[in-house]
């Protein structure tokens, strides 16, 4: 397909929201002593502007579920603010605005080909930073541009500097502009996906995959196997066989070295209570079923209230890292169901799936963002993952339909859905 390459203010606003998502997603503003992920601060603003320029619309089904749920967590949290002593009103707020950009889809399906485009073309240029960040440490130092940066303007929390192993000199490769390892992983996946979906330029594949070897992390690795099938399905053995004659002598000597011992060797974290794979994957369904059997109905239906997570302790496991009990990651639907309850989680739980799941531009896409999201990412309020599911799977849709649809004003507007281009 011959893409249109001219800059618009409309494509500038595009790629700048990219830009952001991928070179900037290490820094935020601080803001009443909390650091702001400036992917936020700036992203929502952009995607404000194309709305007022009438480039994103209104879809109607996300309104009337975002202001579902919205009513089921208002009411959630009314009940949870007589009870909890840890209620963060600044939480709550932060929740509804931080999943505002749902309810707006875009209306010019061409701007969905440049967005791609310019995603891969950014990935690219990571890529190979992230390569010669990890090459460069046998010759001299481990670089990272931002580790002079006050702590103010540099979001927190992040293992951005992983050893191979534990005293080892050598860091994994984070691109040096991503927040960690898993992450260059994860953003490396989804570029090799869309490549194989829409572009299927077999040397920008190696590049990725190379790329995906030197940072090290199981993450994108996961990702890859849950679109390889759908994938491999959809390729003509002309175009599988380069790809298998290219990857099989790396990835052997790669498994066969030291590196790929150790990256093996990682599967049997997932029975150590102490190892980060139990810890995001194994131990935040055990925390919430020990939730179930531990509190009142009540609580259960309601939550424990917005932003109090962190004060959480159960009977064997917590949240908060500074409690003295077995760890376990915060997924994005357990902290709803525990913080706003069956009621408010169900109800935001179904805005959510709903975004991901319907009227989607490519189901396997979106079915790994999904993934990425529930289940590989650090939290519900982490700006750089919802932007990237937001930005590459829900703001186009699929079909191209006019609908009627009524605004919060009472009156009638045109909303237009979107065709995929064949």
């Amino acid at each position: 397909m011959k893409l249109d390459h001219t800059l618009t203010t409309e494509r500038f606003l595009l790629l700048l929201l990219i830009i952001l998502l991928v070179f900037f997603q290490r820094l935020g503003v601080t803001v009443g002593g909390m650091v702001v992920p400036l992917l936020f601060c700036l992203g929502m603003p952009i995607i404000l502007l194309l709305f007022l320029f009438n480039r994103l619309l209104v879809d109607s089904r996300k309104f009337y579920l975002y202001i579902i749920a919205l009513v089921c967590v208002l009411a959630s949290s009314v009940y949870s603010l007589f009870i909890s002593s840890t209620f963060s009103i600044t939480s709550l707020l932060f929740l509804l605005v931080f999943y505002l950009p749902i309810i707006f889809i875009y209306k010019d399906q061409e701007h969905f080909y440049f967005l791609l485009s310019t995603f891969q073309k950014v990935m690219v240029i990571i890529t190979v930073i992230g390569i010669f960040q990890f090459l460069f440490q046998f010759i001299g130092n481990f670089i990272d541009p931002f580790e002079t940066l006050p702590p103010t303007v540099m979001l927190q929390g992040y293992n951005t500097h992983i050893p191979l192993v534990f005293g080892s000199p050598i860091f994994k490769s984070h691109g040096m502009f991503l927040l960690e390892p898993s992450f260059y992983s994860k953003f490396i996946a989804t570029a090799i996906i869309i490549e194989f979906f829409y572009f299927k330029r077999m040397k920008l594949i190696l590049l990725f995959v190379i790329g995906l070897l030197f940072g090290f992390s199981g993450t994108g690795i996961i990702l890859l196997l849950l679109a390889g099938l759908p994938i491999l399905f959809q390729m003509k053995f002309k175009q599988i066989a380069p790809i298998i004659a290219l990857a099989i002598v790396p990835i052997y000597f790669f498994l066969t070295s030291d590196y790929g011992t150790l990256m093996i060797g990682r599967l049997e974290e997932f029975t150590n209570p102490e190892s980060s794979a139990y810890i995001r994957f194994i131990a935040p369904y055990l925390a919430y079923t020990e939730f179930l059997q531990m509190q009142h109905i009540s609580t259960i239906i309601f939550g424990t209230g917005p932003g109090s997570l962190d004060a959480y302790q159960g009977f064997t496991y917590t949240f908060n890292e500074d409690i003295p009990l077995k760890q376990a990651h915060s997924l994005a639907f357990i902290k709803l169901l525990i913080e706003y309850g069956l009621l408010g989680g169900i109800a935001f739980g179904t805005l959510i799936l709903h975004a991901f799941f319907v009227n989607v531009h490519n189901k396997v896409l979106a079915f790994v963002m999904f993934v990425n999201y529930a289940v590989l990412s650090g939290a519900l309020l982490e700006a750089v993952t919802f932007y990237l599911c937001y930005i590459l799977g829900m703001m186009f849709t699929a079909q191209e339909t006019v609908q009627k649809t009524k605004e919060v004003t009472g009156s009638y507007q045109s909303i237009y859905l979107i065709d995929q281009r064949r």
